[in-house]
């Protein structure tokens, strides 16, 4: 696995800084649907050869998730269409949904470490609606509601804590973070006005947070697990 991914990880980003190089210089359609597809494809593939791999039925969800991730991504890139625009926004929820469910444990977890979470997510919804609440409109419904998924993913990443590995952990939780900082980009791009590098940062983050959270879950092993090889090696 560890060949596979230090060989994988750099044809991936080459891949995604293609497809942002198409989308900041050249027109959207055609040219972004191949470059888009190419990105997602080898992301498919890589997940389905891991699934395959260490053949775990819970990592199926993994590949479905981003199977419907992928048919989102192809129908925003038109996203003047209102009805594709919408189509891909629930497909998206869908998808998150579905990671949520590979995220979620049956172990307790520490309320004192559920507080500074909450009141991260506190300032930093305060900050985003703060710029953006002006504008929303009749957004304000659907945009909140995805945000609030959007916060429940990051939860229920964080909440992985003593239950995942350590290197899956924060793998993972990176992707997250990556994911929702692109998403709080696009949302203040579209209902505030142009900030610097947002079409990189949307872009980068969404695709480079997808494979983090992808390569986190493949590289997932019980806690119980890293610490005993831990003390073997001692």
């Amino acid at each position: 696995m560890d060949k596979l991914i230090r060989y994988f990880t750099p044809v991936f980003l080459a891949l995604l800084f293609l497809d942002i190089y198409v989308k900041t210089n050249l027109p959207i359609i055609p040219y972004r649907y191949y470059s888009k597809i190419f990105v997602l494809v080898t992301l498919i593939i890589f997940t389905g050869y891991c699934v395959y791999k260490k053949n775990k039925l819970n990592n199926r969800y993994v590949f479905y998730g981003l199977i419907i991730f992928f048919i989102g991504d192809i129908l925003i890139i038109d996203h003047l269409n209102k009805v594709k625009f919408i189509i891909s926004l629930i497909l998206f929820v869908v998808g998150k949904l579905i990671y949520i469910f590979k995220f979620t444990h049956k172990e307790d977890f520490s309320n004192k470490r559920l507080l500074p979470f909450l009141v991260v997510c506190f300032l930093f919804v305060a900050f985003l609606y703060n710029l953006i609440f002006v504008n929303l409109k009749g957004y304000f419904i659907p945009v909140t509601l995805y945000f609030f998924i959007s916060l429940v993913m990051t939860l229920f990443a964080y909440l992985r804590k003593d239950v995942a590995s350590n290197k899956s952990y924060y793998t993972v939780l990176s992707g997250v973070v990556l994911f929702v900082f692109s998403e709080a980009t696009m949302v203040v791009k579209t209902f505030y006005g142009d900030i610097l590098f947002q079409d990189f940062i949307v872009m980068f983050g969404y695709g480079f947070g997808q494979y983090l959270i992808i390569l986190g879950l493949m590289i997932d092993k019980p806690n119980y697990v890293e610490n005993s090889e831990l003390i073997s090696k001692i």
